[in-house]
């Protein structure tokens, strides 16, 4: 009896410890993961006027890459046009 308690007790806080273990470590790894900007040349290379903030600190934000075929031209967006628009929604 006495050797059942002993391995549901060295059980049980190895399962706790392991789990608590493996938060940590994975909280670790985010931190390690996180490291540089996927945009960090071009903070340092060519920071444009709209990535600073209204202090003047450059903002690392989230920021969102758009690449336009060659020869677009947006007076002509019939050729991109996707769907029916409900003129009754505002943009």
């Amino acid at each position: 009896m006495i050797a059942f308690l002993l391995a549901l007790a060295f059980c049980l806080i190895g399962v706790i410890g392991g789990w608590i273990a493996s938060e940590k470590y994975q909280a670790y790894l985010m931190m390690v993961a996180a490291g540089e900007h996927e945009y960090e040349d071009l903070f340092q290379n060519n920071p444009h006027p709209e990535l600073f903030d209204e202090n003047g600190n450059l903002d690392r934000g989230d920021y969102m890459y758009i690449e336009f075929p060659p020869g677009f031209k947006p007076e002509d967006m019939k050729d991109y046009y996707i769907g029916e628009i409900d003129e009754d929604d505002e943009y």
